[in-house]
This record gives structure tokens, C-alpha cells and sequence, in this order.
């Protein structure tokens, strides 16, 4: 599958962690960020949560890879419900043997090895991993284990999970430990520009010269539609493509067809139907598919199209499903959006829409012919406020 025509050299998208193949995008580089923080102040329990597939226990292993070695780190897959089992488990993974003791010397056993670890210059993290369920007689442990060494942070405990992490932290009987935790992030799926930038990256770290001829925009589009954009699912599903491509360059019909046979949910919203061409000063310079998501448009980089000019705001406006139909809102900017020649505040786009947003022209092609007898701006505020606090759902 990955030979020499391609360039690939190895497996750019397999599931194993490696380093070389971490992107840093800004999903990710802001759980770098949250995790440099977090581990550095005087908190023991921190969290890190997402979608199964996120690259939530990647992100952790690429930050201790790249820390200096300040951490000596473990990892439970499987959490005991008993208190003693579960402090015999955590001496294994720090690489004692079975150890025939009673609960007491096995905490005196803990904190004496923990002493001697910060004698030695690092400190000890404990990285719990999808825990299915924490009892009580664990959380006891823990709250001990973290409140002894807090004052000095000789050990951090950072637990991963997706959405049912959070669920069972909220609850009532984990009260205690949602007390003492007060730091935690949200590791968001990839956006339509950010699954592009990391399919490119990975296949440039594999040995490709030449990404971008491998996989279009288009198709990386597609990907992202079919994934929702969580990089465990673009890997195996980009990988399965490959496969099937038989060496030739991937096209959106593969996309679907592969996407269709894993079962992904998100093949119904792959439609390249709809798309913003943008021009400056005439000459046309960007072509963005416009996908069943938000898409963020500003000067600012984290918008999913980025416009460096100081007439367009940071966040300027926001293209966004609405039925059958895309919509597009402007988001209080400085010099307004501009549809047909008519300043808006949002309306619904219709084949043809010519779209100006400060310096920049945007041409809507695609989706439904125009209605004379629809309205040409929807004015009421009330709606536009709806629209609004979806795009801070989606954000």
C-alpha cells in the first residue's frame, strides 16, 4: 500500500503513537498548552476530555516526550473498584513487582517512592485512561495519595475519557473528587481547514514530496465530513482510501464508498455541491468547499477562512446549515457583510450570490437557484440570535 511512486516510506496514518506524526494544530496545541499549565501549577488532579479518537492520550504522551523528563508517568487502562487493588495496580505500573502487603504499607510504600522520585528531581504522574467508573474506595485513594503531595506536587493525576468522563465527574457521588478538580479541557474535533493542514502534514512525514497531489482539498473535505473531523477516524478511513485508490489519486467517490463500508456517520454530509470562491482586487486566489458545518470567516488564523486585512474583523461572519439551504451571518464586524450590494445582517445564499467582505470578494456557487418571492434579508433580530448561539455551540 505505501510504496515508492507515492513517496510514502511508511504508514502515515496508523494507530500507533508516533511523535513524528503528532500535528499541532491549534486543537492540539492548545491541549499542549492546557497540559503545560495544568502541570505546572499547584493542582494534582487535572482532566482532559473529547471525542474517542481526538488524540487526547497523544497529545499526553507527545507533551512528557518533549518536557525535559521532569515526569516519571504510569498508565491504568482499568481502574479496580477496590481501594487495596487499586493501589497494588498503581505500584505495577510504576514498575514494582506484586507486592503482599496491607493496605497501610502499601500507601506507606507509595509515599516513600514518591519521596525518593522528587528527591531525584521528578515527579510522578499517574495518567488514568477511559475509566469506565471510579468507586468510592479509589476516589478515597486518590484524594489521598493527591492531597499528601499536593503542597510539593510530587504526583499529578490526569485522567482522559471522552463525554462519559464528564458525566461520571459531574455526578453526585464523585462530588469529592469534582471538588478538588478544577482544571479540565475539551479536545474539539479538527476543522475542514485543520483536517487538510494534518492529512498534508502526515503524508509529508511518511516521505510524500507532494501532498496536495495526493489529496485534494476536495477530498480532504470529504474526509472531514465523513470523520466529523476527529483524527482517529480520518486516519482509518484516509488509510482504507489509500488502499483502494490501487496508486492512483484519491477522489470523493472513494471517500464515500470506503466511508459507506466502515459505517461512518457523517458520509450523508460529504456534498461538494456548494462552494466560496474569493477573490482580491479580481483575481481569484482561494476555492473552499462549503461543507455541513460552520464555517468561520475572519482575519484572525482560527477562523476556517483566514483574510489577513485589517478590513475584515477578527471574526467577521459565519457561513452555517440552515434545512437544505447555507445561511450566512455577519458577526457584529466593523464593516459589515455584504450581500448582492445590500449590507446584511444574515441571509440565505442562493447560487450565484456575490458576497463582499471588506476587501475581499466571495462568490456563492452552487446549492438552490434564488426565490424572487423569498425575502432577500431575514431582519429580525430575533433569528439572527438564534443563529448566533449556534455558532457558539459549534465553536
Amino acid at each position: 500500500m505505501y510504496d515508492l511512486d507515492r513517496g510514502l516510506v511508511t504508514d502515515p496514518f496508523g494507530a500507533e503513537f508516533d511523535s513524528k506524526f503528532f500535528y499541532r494544530g491549534f486543537q492540539h496545541a492548545s491541549v499542549l498548552s492546557f497540559l503545560d499549565r495544568a502541570l505546572n501549577s499547584g493542582e494534582a488532579i487535572i482532566a482532559l476530555t473529547g471525542a474517542r479518537g481526538s488524540g487526547r492520550r497523544s497529545a499526553l504522551e507527545y507533551f512528557l516526550r518533549d518536557d525535559g523528563g521532569r515526569f516519571r508517568a504510569a498508565r491504568l487502562d482499568s481502574v479496580p473498584a477496590d481501594g487495596q487493588a487499586f493501589l497494588e495496580t498503581v505500584l505495577q505500573a510504576f514498575g514494582f513487582g506484586p507486592v503482599d502487603a496491607e493496605r497501610n504499607e502499601l500507601r506507606n510504600l507509595l509515599s516513600v517512592f514518591l519521596v525518593q522520585v522528587h528527591q531525584g528531581g521528578q515527579h510522578l504522574l499517574l495518567h488514568i485512561h477511559e475509566p469506565a467508573e471510579i468507586s468510592e474506595e479509589v476516589t478515597d485513594e486518590i484524594l489521598r495519595l493527591t492531597g499528601q503531595q499536593s503542597r510539593e506536587g510530587r504526583l499529578k493525576v490526569v485522567l482522559t475519557g471522552a463525554e462519559e468522563l464528564n458525566r461520571l465527574l459531574d455526578s453526585s457521588r464523585m462530588a469529592a473528587l469534582g471538588d478538588r478538580l478544577r482544571l479540565r479541557h475539551r479536545l474539539d474535533p479538527l476543522s475542514v481547514r485543520e483536517t487538510n493542514d494534518y492529512l498534508h502534514f502526515r503524508l509529508a512525514a511518511a516521505g510524500c514530496g507532494q501532498p496536495a497531489d495526493l489529496i485534494s482539498p476536495a477530498v480532504a473535505t470529504a474526509i472531514h465530513a465523513a470523520t466529523g473531523g476527529v483524527p482517529g477516524l480520518i486516519n482509518a478511513l484516509t488509510s482504507g482510501v489509500l488502499e483502494a485508490s490501487g496508486g492512483q489519486p484519491l477522489n470523493v467517490d472513494s471517500v464515500k464508498e470506503v466511508a459507506a463500508k466502515m459505517g461512518l456517520a457523517g458520509i450523508d454530509a460529504i456534498g461538494l455541491e456548494a462552494r466560496l470562491v474569493i477573490s482580491l482586487e479580481g483575481e481569484a486566489f482561494l476555492d473552499v468547499p462549503v461543507m455541513r458545518e460552520k464555517l468561520l470567516i475572519g482575519r484572525h488564523s482560527f477562523n476556517d477562512i483566514c483574510l489577513r486585512d485589517h478590513s475584515v474583523s477578527r471574526h467577521h461572519a459565519i457561513v452555517v446549515p440552515k434545512g437544505a439551504a447555507w445561511v450566512i451571518v455577519d458577526l457584529n464586524s466593523t464593516n459589515g457583510t455584504v450581500v448582492n450590494g445590500r449590507k446584511v445582517r444574515q441571509q440565505v445564499l442562493t447560487n450565484g450570490d456575490e458576497i463582499e467582505i471588506g476587501r475581499f470578494d466571495l462568490t456563492f456557487e452552487g446549492g438552490p437557484s434564488g426565490d424572487p418571492a423569498q425575502p432577500p434579508e431575514d431582519s429580525d433580530m430575533r433569528r439572527t440570535v438564534v443563529l448566533t448561539d449556534n455558532f457558539e455551540k459549534l465553536s
